[in-house]
């Protein structure tokens, strides 16, 4: 199947030129002129290949890479514009900053001459997985978790860890979730992978628990788990196989938005958490968790986007709301954890806060299990192991 390409720009001939451009080399192309375009049909954004204008009217190309981050897309951009050199170099640090594949600046007058030259690396390099990739990937056993390690953040002990998907691919290597949970959730293979991510997990903490270490895992799962057909029947049978005591896992709902009827929600949450489970609402205060779920929902632990972590430093607002999250927190009786810490001064700020527990790359980054294992036992020479 041919890849596809979009072009944004506000300049018509711009938009025919790129396109004819781009079929030549083998690309279904669409376009469109606006931010408020792409709002309007985000249907137009299921391209590998983005061309984008940083001047576009009203918006510009900084803000199309802003809403490509919120919604987590991943693609490669090639920005084409009549801006300067400089001002190029800032848009693609930018888009490197926001986790995009910048392919480079290509000026508007040099777009029939050179474009080519952007395409042929481009073009070589391995195609995205498919849904077949990735339902094979599941039956042959090549996901794997890391774990980031979960600290207590006024005591400094580690309490436990995130399970964190990965996915060792035969060409292309070890692949983030970035890459392939987006296609889990166009293909309908949510589900199956969120089953797999259990086994493994409780596997691993059962493991831990053997050795000794009374560790909580986290796991994370969609709103669609939820739903899902004989969910506590499965999990039971999970639990059961593993021998994992389940009062050290914690489920982590990562999309909200996906709970269409509280009521039941909150039945198979409740159970969950009667067999031993704590709850927690991941991302809070992004996207679509609302308080009205977390009024109604049986939650245990609220997690602080590292959206705000990051900014917590030099952004007063990030930092009011993310005081006021914790706050919140307090008042309802749930233990609040920060991820994405990666300073010695956010580390600080949330101490001083009274936010009960942390993750990040300033502790630790996300590692394999015999590299978590090592990285426990090392810290077992200035602070006691977890039992």
């Amino acid at each position: 199947m041919p890849p596809n390409a979009l072009v944004i720009d506000d300049d018509l001939d711009v938009q025919l030129l790129s396109k004819m451009l781009l079929t030549q080399h083998d690309y279904n192309v669409v376009t469109a002129s606006s931010l408020g375009e792409l709002a309007r049909k985000p249907e137009l954004l299921n391209a590998e290949l983005i061309l984008l204008d940083l001047g576009l009217g009203e918006f510009t190309g900084l803000d199309i890479l802003d809403y490509l981050y919120d919604l987590r897309l991943k693609a490669s951009i090639l920005l084409i514009s009549s801006c300067s050199e400089e001002t190029a170099a800032h848009a693609i640090a930018a888009g490197k900053a926001k986790g995009f594949h910048m392919l480079g600046f290509l000026p508007k007058p040099k777009l029939l001459t050179h474009l080519t030259a952007f395409l042929e690396p481009f073009k070589n390099t391995l195609k995205a997985p498919s849904r077949d990739d990735l339902a094979n990937a599941i039956r042959e056993d090549q996901l794997f978790l890391a774990y980031q390690p979960k600290i207590d953040l006024k005591k400094g002990n580690i309490i436990g860890a995130e399970a964190l998907i990965r996915w060792q691919d035969p060409q292309r290597g070890v692949l983030c979730p970035d890459s392939f949970i987006p296609l889990a959730e166009q293909s309908r293979l949510m589900i199956p992978l969120t089953w797999r991510v259990i086994e493994l997990a409780f596997q691993q903490q059962a493991q831990w628990q053997a050795q000794g270490w009374l560790l909580n895992v986290a796991i994370n799962i969609p709103a669609a788990f939820i739903q899902a057909e004989g969910v506590l029947e499965i999990f039971d049978q999970l639990a059961q196989n593993s021998g994992v005591e389940l009062a050290n896992i914690t489920l982590e709902l990562t999309e909200t938005v996906g709970v269409d009827c509280l009521g039941y929600a909150r039945h198979v949450l409740e159970a969950l958490r009667q067999r031993g489970c704590k709850l927690a609402v991941d991302d809070f205060g992004t996207g679509y968790s609302s308080l009205t779920q977390l009024y109604r929902l049986p939650f245990s632990e609220l997690k602080i986007d590292r959206s705000f972590i990051s900014l917590i430093e030099q952004d007063q607002n990030a930092l009011a709301i993310t005081l006021s999250i914790i706050d919140l927190g307090k008042r309802l009786g749930l233990t609040t954890v920060a991820e994405g810490i990666e300073t010695a001064k956010q580390y600080d700020i949330l101490v001083e806060a009274g936010c009960a527990v942390g993750q990040g790359y300033f502790m630790a980054p996300p590692l394999t299990a015999d590299a978590f294992n090592a990285w426990m036992c090392e810290r077992s020479q200035t602070a006691p192991l977890p039992s």
